[in-house]
């Protein structure tokens, strides 16, 4: 029975991500890797301001508090408990360092935005240098496909010119997915970086991109496994048919993950090319392994 198997968006897969690393996170983890110089280890004030920790700004200090850090506070400013802050002057050499940290805080900021600036106006670019089509497996799809139909004869190869044209087509189909989806990361990013610029330790920073890159990478996973198994289902359905095929069975994965639409569907005999709804809801029609997320397959019928 044909279903997609893993070697077939792997290869995909493993390039999407790798695209999407290196055009959208890359650039921002490494303006976040510039290493701050330390000023002064003996302090854990200016340990908490350096780490950013702790920020001052016009006599208030902000942020996470231990008892070292209090204690040193206590000796020039005084808490508020209703805001949770210390307020005072500091000593010069802690002043110093609040300048410095808040310096150099602003300026990776600044980089941050600055770089997302330059993914933003070069993004469409790259994105028309895939060509994700080169890595689908295309011959061993159709031996595949060749094996599921072994009891009907001889299956017409695909010519190079086809074999091109379907891959082309596989990229046009991705590079579309992905300028859909581009919008959407840009605005993530920035809405990223005003969280970045509001949290109190540094140390997370890296933390909150790689948290949004977790949401990124799930995303290119579900587009190469999607479009991937779309183009798989299209092009068992032309194999079928160009060696005679005219009518498949629907079979499910017959597991608790099957929603109900793909369930009323099994076992009914389908005509290739008129695919059924598969959404009553919206009247959207597939064949098996064409919808959204959906391990179903033709079975096919020999007349």
């Amino acid at each position: 029975m044909l279903r997609v198997k893993p070697h077939y968006f792997g290869p995909v897969e493993s390039e999407m991500l790798e695209f999407f690393y290196r055009q959208f996170f890359k650039p921002l983890l490494d303006v976040v890797n510039i290493p701050m110089k330390k000023l002064n280890a003996n302090s854990a004030l200016i340990d908490a301001i350096r780490s950013g920790r702790v920020q001052y700004d016009t006599g208030v200090f902000r942020g996470s508090f231990n008892a070292r850090i209090s204690a040193e506070l206590a000796k020039f400013a005084t808490f508020d408990k209703r805001f949770g802050t210390w307020k005072g002057r500091p000593a010069p050499d802690v002043l110093a360092v609040a300048v410095v940290a808040k310096s150099k805080r602003d300026d990776m900021i600044a980089q941050l935005q600055s770089q997302l600036d330059d993914i933003e106006s070069s993004v469409n670019d790259a994105i028309q240098s895939l060509a994700l089509g080169n890595d689908l497996p295309l011959f061993a799809m159709t031996d595949d496909i060749r094996s599921d139909l072994y009891s009907i004869g001889v299956m017409p190869d695909i010519s190079e010119r086809m074999a091109t044209k379907l891959r082309q087509d596989y990229t046009d189909s991705q590079q579309l997915n992905i300028k859909n989806w581009t919008p959407d990361q840009i605005v993530r990013l920035r809405e990223m970086i005003e969280r970045i610029q509001t949290t109190n330790d540094n140390s997370s920073i890296i933390q909150i991109i790689q948290d949004e890159w977790g949401t990124t990478a799930a995303k290119a996973r579900f587009l190469a496994r999607q479009e991937t198994s779309l183009f798989f289902s299209t092009l068992s359905m032309n194999r079928a048919q160009a060696s005679g095929v005219r009518r498949y069975r629907w079979s499910t994965s017959h597991d608790i993950r099957v929603r109900e639409s793909h369930k009323e569907l099994d076992g009914t005999i389908q005509m290739i090319g008129f695919p059924p709804v598969v959404d009553h809801k919206t009247g959207r029609r597939a064949e098996p392994g064409q919808d959204f997320n959906c391990r179903c397959a033709p079975i096919w019928i020999l007349e």
